[in-house]
């Protein structure tokens, strides 16, 4: 009978031993996935986590009154050109005209400038820092808003945008890579939707201002916004981790990673992992770095999506959406046409800050897109109705050009009768378009952006997002241009198609491609 206790006693503590073994291998195996990743381990109590997750989000809505400047400079257009129709005076007090072709630059000439300002702060960005390269941003700024403010006719105006381009290819590179880089894996992509938040908000913001402020006043709150970016850099956030351990500054890189991960993540490990990945890369050339085929693989899919986030009208109807409610026979002044537009894309931000964690970024686009295709169709049905009730429009368009508007302008009648029965079904172009925006913004308006970032090494993640912002701006500026020809080559109803067309190769091209990085670490 003892010996059976023994052996029963003994066969217990094995058991014993054996479960204590494999629940701690399993500790080993859950800390060796948390660690160097800033993903919380066990041992945080809750309090302590929520304390450093809401210092995660102060940091990144520090960080994106970078991108509330941005919209204010791309927004401005919008309340300047309503002003300048009605009153074409100057700071000055003097008569200031601007040429259809003129007015239509105020927009194409900032794609012009995000070229140079993407490439050189690219560079800045991996040499001096995400932070100094943004808060360097002050002066450029400063020179874009003084020549719009003060320009006595129109080519120093035309120059001010140019220089405006520079500014936000410059604040998209430096600031999308400085906001990535702070987060936790598990929100990073709530996170990064702020910046289009702020876009959106800025845009309102701007059209609110157009309401009170003269066109040559506006600058001047923007110059402040940038100001404001400067002091909380300056002040209160502090530079990437990431680039921190890259440029060696160990002390300073654990002091950051501690506020941020906590003391209970291994930072040695993060800061060891970091380098690992990103050694070798930090001293290759950009040319050898881009030969890799994990790397161009990575910029041809973001390239490509940039392509259809251009050629699917998600960055064409914005600018041109005065001339499309007017054509579709709503009536809806300018300003408050703008503001409806703006205010639908901050809903679906809103959404898009909640799911894009917890469905990913691919399920988010493909619904995105589907969505953006069925209101392309419809809109397309709805304006070929109406060229049918009111004959060939647009060989009356092409005979008629000159009464074509500016882009963000309003004819005061139209040059061809709309008192016709589409005019009674105006509400179709207003659901589909604001459906259009809030669907947008729940994946295409987002994810190439977010993508753009958190496809590359943190090495080189600046230099290789500029390139792709580069060929995105390429594309900006020719569907801007195209928008009129296409209409004229097209007519209305098969540019909206067109567009659908576009949306369809994003779903495939996403699901066959698109790679998710939903949990994925980045750098």
């Amino acid at each position: 009978m003892e010996e059976e206790t023994k052996v029963e006693e003994t066969t217990g503590l094995q058991t014993e031993e054996k479960k204590r073994e494999e629940m701690e291998d399993e500790d080993e195996a859950t800390r060796k996935q948390t660690e160097g990743r800033g993903e919380e381990c066990q041992t945080e109590s809750p309090s302590a986590r929520r304390k450093r997750l809401i210092l995660q989000v102060v940091m990144v809505l520090g960080g994106s009154v970078s991108f509330l400047g941005i919209s204010v400079a791309a927004s401005w257009p919008n309340p300047a050109i309503i002003d300048l129709r009605r009153h074409n005076t100057t700071i000055y007090n003097t008569t200031i005209t601007l040429t259809p072709h003129q007015t239509d630059m105020l927009g194409s000439m900032v794609a012009v400038g995000i070229l140079p300002g993407t490439w050189t702060w690219g560079w800045l960005v991996s040499v001096i820092g995400r932070r100094k390269a943004i808060m360097l941003l002050l002066a450029p700024y400063t020179l874009a808003w003084g020549l719009v403010a003060l320009a006595p006719g129109p080519v120093v105006l035309l120059i001010g945008r140019v220089v405006h381009g520079v500014c936000i290819g410059a604040t998209f590179v430096s600031a999308s890579t400085y906001i990535i880089e702070l987060p936790d894996t598990s929100i990073r992509g709530a996170l990064a939707t702020v910046p289009n938040f702020a876009l959106n908000l800025g845009a309102i913001f701007t059209v609110a201002l157009g309401l009170s402020l003269r066109w040559y006043e506006v600058p001047f709150v923007g110059l402040a916004v940038i100001l404001l970016q400067t002091i909380l850099l300056a002040f209160f956030l502090p530079e990437s981790p990431s680039f921190l351990v890259i440029k060696g500054r160990t002390m300073e890189a654990k002091r950051v990673l501690l506020k941020l991960r906590g003391p209970s993540i291994d930072v040695e490990k993060e800061m060891e992992n970091i380098l690992t990945e990103n050694g070798e890369k930090a001293e290759m050339p950009l040319l050898k770095v881009l030969r890799e085929p994990a790397i161009l693989r990575s910029l041809a899919i973001v390239i490509t999506l940039f392509f259809v986030q251009n050629f699917c009208g998600l960055l064409v109807f914005p600018v041109n959406m005065t001339r499309i409610f007017q054509d579709a026979g709503t009536d809806l002044s300018s300003e408050v046409a703008t503001i409806i537009v703006f205010l639908v894309q901050m809903s679906g931000t809103v959404l898009a800050c909640i799911y894009l964690d917890r469905l990913g970024r691919k399920p988010c686009l493909v619904f995105s897109l589907l969505g953006m295709a069925l209101c392309l169709v419809v809109m397309g049905f709805y304006r070929q109705c109406k060229d049918i009730d009111s004959g060939d429009v647009t060989k009356e368009l092409q005979q008629q050009q000159h009464l074509l508007p500016a882009n963000n302008t309003t004819l005061d009648t139209p040059p061809y009768d709309t008192d016709l029965w589409c005019v009674d079904q105006g509400w179709v172009p207003l659901a589909c378009l604001t459906l259009f925006m809030f669907t947008s913004s729940m994946g295409a308006g987002p994810v190439p952006s977010i993508l753009n970032v958190e496809y590359f090494p943190t090495a080189v993640r600046a230099q290789l997002s500029g390139v792709c912002m580069v060929a995105g701006s390429g594309f900006n500026l020719m569907a801007l241009q195209l928008f009129t020809p296409m209409q004229y080559a097209f007519t209305p109803a098969g540019l909206y198609w067109c567009y659908a067309v576009v949306c369809v190769f994003g779903i495939v091209f996403t699901l066959a491609c698109v790679r998710e990085t939903r949990g994925v670490v980045v750098g």
